[in-house]
């Protein structure tokens, strides 16, 4: 990571979260993390393993956060393009604690887990290691966080929200003094001022990820921190817009679905209306959700 690449920006309506480009697949624009300068700093999502710490670390040099001071390192969930870099935090930030959903906690700390789920992104993106090595976290710097936990900023506090729908054991975070949520992939993905679906394999459910924007727009947020990617400060529409393309979403992937079973054909067909990042995987994950219901 030189500095030149290293890419941060204030969010909007804070003072004191930043937006870090995490360097997905060492491209700029596509995975963001997010970088609290509070009294009890915080890192919201540790992205891959291969080149988000350094983007991270160099961040807090930048900001000027010791990393013996970071207090919290927050995966939303356990897909390694979100937690991939958590061990390798750890171990530089050594008095940080792992806040982890209750449901995916123990794959940052067990080693066949872990083993596990580096297997399933090998076989969804079909080659080896493609966010990295991820290292585990040490279980006694963990915390098992669920619905209605709070984690402590020192000068306020982040709700922790049950999200499910992209993935059981995914959390949103939401700051109600600046009115920021951290929605993790529970709105989709924002490029270019458009929302696009996530709805990849294992765990995609269209009721459940339906019923988690509903909740998400209830908080009547502000601003959006998407992973992928970047800012929103429309957040209610932006949570609106996403509540109907999702049902849509699978509508269309159902339509195509009865004239060929070939997924990559399904994605191509349906590119130029929904074309982003991952179609072909969001297209699996829809067609695995139908299989299931």
């Amino acid at each position: 990571m030189t500095e030149r690449d290293l890419d941060i920006e204030r969010v909007p309506g804070t003072t004191d979260v930043y937006r870090v480009d995490g360097r997905l697949f060492d491209q700029p624009g596509q995975l963001a993390v997010y970088v609290l300068d509070a009294p009890k700093p915080a890192v919201i999502d540790t992205g891959t393993a291969d080149t988000t710490p350094d983007a991270i670390l160099g961040a807090l040099d930048e900001l000027g956060i010791a990393r013996d001071a970071l207090a919290h390192l927050i995966p939303t969930h356990v897909h390694l393009d979100h937690a991939g870099g958590t061990g390798e935090l750890a171990s530089a930030c050594p008095n940080a604690t792992v806040h982890c959903h209750e449901r995916g906690v123990d794959f940052l700390t067990d080693p066949e887990l872990l083993a596990k789920l580096k297997r399933s992104v090998e076989d969804a993106i079909g080659m080896p290691e493609p966010y990295g090595d991820p290292e585990l976290v040490p279980a006694g710097r963990t915390r098992s966080i669920a619905d209605g936990d709070a984690i402590d900023l020192g000068d306020r506090l982040l709700e922790v929200i049950d999200a499910p729908g992209h993935a059981p054991h995914q959390a949103c975070l939401f700051d109600e003094t600046t009115g920021t949520l951290f929605a993790a992939d529970a709105a989709g993905m924002h490029f270019g001022g458009e929302i696009y679906p996530t709805t990849q394999p294992p765990s995609f459910d269209l009721e459940d990820a339906v019923e988690t924007v509903r909740k998400l727009r209830a908080l009547d947020p502000e601003t959006i921190c998407y992973p992928h990617y970047g800012v929103a400060t429309d957040a209610t529409v932006r949570l609106e817009t996403y509540e109907h393309l999702l049902p849509k979403w699978v509508d269309a992937v159902e339509r195509v679905a009865q004239t060929t079973d070939d997924p990559t054909e399904m994605a191509n067909e349906l590119r130029a209306e929904w074309g982003s990042v991952g179609l072909e995987g969001d297209v699996a994950g829809v067609l695995q959700y139908l299989e299931d219901s």
